[in-house]
């Protein structure tokens, strides 16, 4: 089941200006995204006849916050967690299938990369110096369960979204294999499932030197949604996918066929997303 994230609009633009061009080319699955404008009602997305993901940074807050679960800083991990309950209320008020959430960062990043080819956060490499990966994982695992908890009194399904980098991978919590069998040693899968972001994990597995499909393979039966772009092994590029790339195996798998694929592309045109759309969903 494949669904189209709005990220492919400029940045900064209201939703509904992505809405319009996929519903206009009847693409009806929709991942709502982190890239917009500030909306204060959102109240017109029932109108639409859409089947909908709902995205970590979605809704857009007033005021831009960085989201991380992990943070050491007591005030901004608070405001991640209230961001994802709001998040996961809208959600359910909406209707959406799935809400997927980052799993929070090492250090507090300084704010968002402004280079087109780069979707990378930016990052104080100072701050490392004092980080503390114990202290950061123990605090992700209890935001966690905080958010397992709401999720589940609001009946919502919800993913943590896998992550990788080149530049900085050392900010960054849930890339390495060992990092998922220690999480689902204390996590159900019914609980909490994973959201495979194929462009991270292609930047991940060349980072920590592991194999792809070999994770992939191990962590199978917890995969309840996949993030699909296409990288060059350097940066989280979000392209659109290519047919001949290693990944195309994987999303056309039996096994997800009922899972949201997100199409998850960034500066991309309308056109470009149709086609992309129309050829996984093998629609002429």
């Amino acid at each position: 089941m494949y669904f189209v994230s709005t990220t492919f609009i400029k940045d900064n633009l209201p939703i509904k200006n992505a809405i319009n061009k996929l519903y206009k080319n009847s693409i009806f699955n929709i991942e709502l995204g982190s890239n917009h404008s500030y909306e204060k009602n959102y109240s017109y997305l029932k109108k639409y006849k859409i089947n909908y993901c709902v995205h970590n940074y979605f809704p857009i807050p007033k005021k831009n916050i960085v989201i991380n679960i992990a943070s050491r800083n007591k005030i901004i991990r608070e405001k991640s967690l209230k961001h994802i309950k709001k998040a996961i209320k809208f959600s359910k008020k909406i209707k959406a299938q799935l809400y997927t959430f980052h799993p929070g960062f090492l250090t507090d990043p300084s704010g968002s990369n402004i280079s087109n080819k780069n979707y990378d956060f930016l990052w104080n490499k100072k701050k490392l110096l004092s980080s503390n990966y114990t202290k950061s994982w123990r605090l992700m695992i209890s935001s966690i369960k905080h958010i397992i908890k709401y999720a589940k009194k609001e009946n919502i399904k919800i993913a943590i979204e896998t992550e990788g980098s080149i530049n900085s991978k050392n900010h960054l919590l849930m890339q390495r294999p060992s990092e998922y069998k220690k999480f689902f040693k204390i996590f159900n899968k019914n609980d909490i499932g994973i959201n495979l972001n194929i462009g991270h994990l292609n930047l991940a597995s060349i980072a920590f030197n592991f194999d792809r499909m070999k994770f992939i393979k191990d962590i199978s039966d917890k995969i309840v949604a996949m993030e699909l772009s296409h990288n060059y092994g350097k940066n989280d590029d979000h392209l659109p996918i290519k047919k001949s790339s290693w990944y195309w195996k994987i999303i056309n798998d039996q096994k997800f066929k009922n899972i949201p694929k997100v199409l998850e592309f960034r500066n991309t045109s309308i056109k470009k997303v149709k086609s992309t759309y129309n050829l996984v969903s093998k629609k002429k």
